[in-house]
C-alpha cells in the first residue's frame, strides 16, 4: 500500500513537473499585447508558474522506476524530459528507432530535416542509445507575448490607423500584395470584418470549435497584413495569407513546433514566413527550418523581442532573418524593444489599430506589431514591382528612412520602411529634405555630452543649400547642408552643456529645416532625453 502511494505521489509529482517545464526559461518574453478597447477595469493579473523543485527522488522504489531528473534541460530553459535529433539521413533515423524500441517515446518527426522528437525518462538512457553522429539539441519554450507590456518612454506616439501615412502612401491600394503568399506562425487567425479575406487556419496546436475564444494575439499580427478597412489598414491587402497555429491561447508555443510550421510554409510555397514569437534558447532544429527555408528563397520576419535585450530572441537573431525592432509614430526608438545586431529593419509597435476577435478593434503594441508590417511592406514591394521576396527586402533597404544613429544601428537596425519612396523612386524632382532624428548622448567618464542631428534628403532629386536650424539648452545654432544625393544622410555632431543632464534633468533638442518641399511635417523633429528611472 506504502509502496502504490508513493508512486502516486512521484507520477503526479513528475506530471506537474513536466507541464511547468513547457512554461518555464531563462528569461521572459514581454510584449504590450493586444488589448480590447473596452478592457475589464480590473483585470486578473498575470499568474507566474514558479520553476518545480526536481531534486533527488525520495525512495528508493522511485528510483527503481527508471526516472531521473533531467536537469541539464532545467538549468538550460529548456523542456525537460525531451531532446530534438538530427541524423546524417532517414536511414540513421530509422536504425536509431530501431535500436531504442519502446525505451524512448517519438513525439514529433520531421523527415525533411532528418530529425526526431523524442521523450524519455532517465537522460542515461537516452545517452545509451547515440551512436555520436546524431545532433543533439534541446526543445525550448518560445512564446506570443505575455500582457504585463513593456516599458515605453513618457512621449512615445501611439500609431493608431495611421499606418498608411506612416509607410508613405497617400491612400489604401487594395492590390498590393496580390500574388504573393505569406505565412504567419501564430496563435491561428479568426475571421474579422476588417480582413480582406478568410484566412485558412493549419492547426499544429489544437483550438476550440469557438473561434471567440482564441487567444486574438494571431488576428491583431495577421490584419496589420492583410487588413482593408480606413480603421485597420493593411500593408499588403491582397496577399494570400495562411495561418499556423503553433501557440495555445496562453499563447505558449516551443522551438519543435515553430521548427515544424516553418517547413511546412515554405513546402507550400510561402515566399514570405512572418513570426510574432520568439525564444531565448538556441534551437538547433528551428536553425536548420530557417536554413531549409532560406534554401527555398523565402524571406523570414521575426520579431526581436520586447525585452530591452541587447540582442533579438530566436529565430530573429539567425542569420539572414529580418529582426523585426520597434519604433513609435515618429519613429523613436521604443525602449522595452530588443536590438538587431544584424539584418533589423524598424517598424511601428506602439498602440497600432488591429483586428480582434469579435469584430473588435485593439491597440496592438510590441515588436509582435513590427513583424507584420514588414513582412507586409515585403509583399508590396514585390506586388507593386514584380520582385521577388529577396529582391524586394534589397529595394526597402535601399529607401529606408534614417532613424535613431546615423547608418545601420541596433536600435532601429537598417532604418524604417517607406513604401511611398520606393513607388515613387523614378518619379523625377522630388523635393523632400527631413530630420530624421536627433540622437542626444548624456555624459560618460570619457565623453562629453553632445546630439548627433542627422538630415537626410528622402526625395529624388539632389538638395542644395539646405538651412537647418537646431536649438539646444545652449541656444540656436545654423547649419547649412550644401549638398544631399537622393537617400543621403548628413550629420552634425553638436556638443550639449554637461550641466544640463544635472540631477536627472531632462534634455530637449529641436531641429528644423527652412525650406518648402513635397513633405513638410517631417522637416521638423523636437527629440527629449529622459534618464531611465533608477531601479
Amino acid at each position: 500500500m506504502n509502496f502504490h502511494k508513493s508512486t502516486l505521489g512521484f507520477l503526479l509529482t513528475l506530471l506537474v513537473a513536466i507541464v511547468c517545464g513547457w512554461f518555464i526559461g531563462n528569461f521572459s518574453w514581454n510584449d504590450a499585447t493586444a488589448v480590447a478597447e473596452k478592457p475589464k477595469e480590473n483585470p486578473k493579473p498575470v499568474i507566474q508558474i514558479p520553476e518545480p523543485a526536481w531534486g533527488k527522488l525520495s525512495s528508493s522504489q522511485e528510483r527503481k522506476q527508471g526516472f531521473r531528473a533531467d536537469n541539464d534541460a532545467l538549468e538550460a530553459g529548456a523542456v525537460p524530459g525531451q531532446r530534438a535529433l538530427a541524423f546524417s539521413s532517414l536511414d540513421a533515423l530509422e536504425a536509431f528507432l530501431k535500436r531504442a524500441g519502446s525505451r524512448v517515446s517519438v513525439l514529433g518527426r520531421m523527415d525533411g530535416l532528418k530529425a526526431l522528437r523524442i521523450g524519455f525518462l532517465n537522460p542515461d538512457d537516452l545517452a545509451d542509445l547515440l551512436d555520436g553522429s546524431e545532433e543533439q539539441g534541446y526543445i525550448f519554450p518560445a512564446y506570443t507575448p505575455n500582457p504585463s507590456g513593456g516599458v515605453v518612454q513618457d512621449d512615445a506616439v501611439p500609431l493608431g490607423n495611421q499606418l498608411l501615412a506612416w509607410l508613405g502612401l497617400t491612400s489604401m491600394d487594395v492590390t498590393l500584395g496580390k500574388g504573393v503568399k505569406i505565412a504567419i506562425l501564430d496563435t491561428g487567425v479568426v475571421s474579422h470584418a476588417a480582413l480582406s479575406s478568410n484566412v485558412k487556419n493549419f492547426m499544429l496546436v489544437p483550438a476550440s470549435a469557438n473561434q471567440s475564444e482564441w487567444n486574438g494575439h494571431g488576428t491583431a499580427a495577421a490584419s496589420l497584413i492583410i487588413g482593408n478597412s480606413s480603421t485597420i489598414p493593411g500593408a499588403a491587402p491582397s496577399a494570400t495569407l495562411s495561418s499556423y497555429r503553433i501557440a495555445d491561447d496562453t499563447g505558449a508555443s516551443d522551438s519543435w513546433k515553430m521548427a515544424e510550421a516553418i517547413m511546412m510554409a515554405a513546402d507550400a510555397g510561402n515566399q514570405i514566413i512572418s513570426i510574432s514569437m520568439g525564444s531565448y534558447g538556441n534551437s538547433v532544429i528551428l536553425q536548420q527550418a530557417i536554413v531549409y527555408a532560406q534554401s527555398k528563397n523565402v524571406v523570414v520576419v521575426a520579431s526581436s523581442g520586447n525585452d530591452s535585450y541587447g540582442q533579438s530572441a530566436y529565430p530573429a537573431a539567425y542569420e539572414g532573418v529580418i529582426s523585426a525592432v520597434a519604433v513609435d509614430a515618429t519613429n523613436n526608438h521604443l525602449l522595452f524593444s530588443n536590438q538587431a545586431l544584424q539584418s533589423g529593419l524598424a517598424a511601428p509597435g506602439w498602440g497600432v489599430n488591429a483586428a480582434y476577435p469579435g469584430d473588435r478593434i485593439t491597440s496592438f503594441s510590441g515588436t509582435s506589431a513590427s513583424a507584420p508590417i514588414i513582412a507586409g511592406s515585403i509583399a508590396a514591394t514585390m506586388s507593386m514591382n514584380n520582385l521577388s521576396a529577396q529582391q524586394s527586402v534589397a529595394m526597402i533597404y535601399q529607401h529606408v528612412n534614417e532613424a535613431d544613429a546615423a547608418g545601420y544601428d541596433t536600435n532601429t537596425g537598417a532604418g524604417v520602411v517607406n513604401l511611398g519612396r520606393i513607388a515613387n523612386r523614378d518619379t523625377l524632382n522630388i523635393y523632400d529634405g527631413a530630420v530624421a532624428s536627433n540622437v542626444i548622448s548624456p555624459p560618460t567618464n570619457t565623453d562629453s555630452a553632445s546630439v548627433q542631428v542627422n538630415i537626410q534628403n528622402q526625395g529624388t532629386t539632389t538638395l542644395m543649400n539646405v538651412p537647418v536650424q537646431v536649438t539646444t539648452p545652449s541656444g540656436v545654432k545654423d547649419l547649412t547642408v550644401s549638398s544631399l544625393a537622393p537617400g543621403a544622410v548628413k550629420s552634425f555632431t553638436i556638443p550639449l552643456s554637461n550641466s544640463s543632464f544635472d540631477k536627472g534633468a531632462s534634455v530637449s533638442v529641436s531641429s528644423r529645416i527652412s525650406s518648402q518641399d513635397a513633405v513638410l511635417f517631417n522637416n521638423q523633429r523636437t527629440t527629449t532625453y529622459s534618464p531611465a528611472p533608477a531601479p
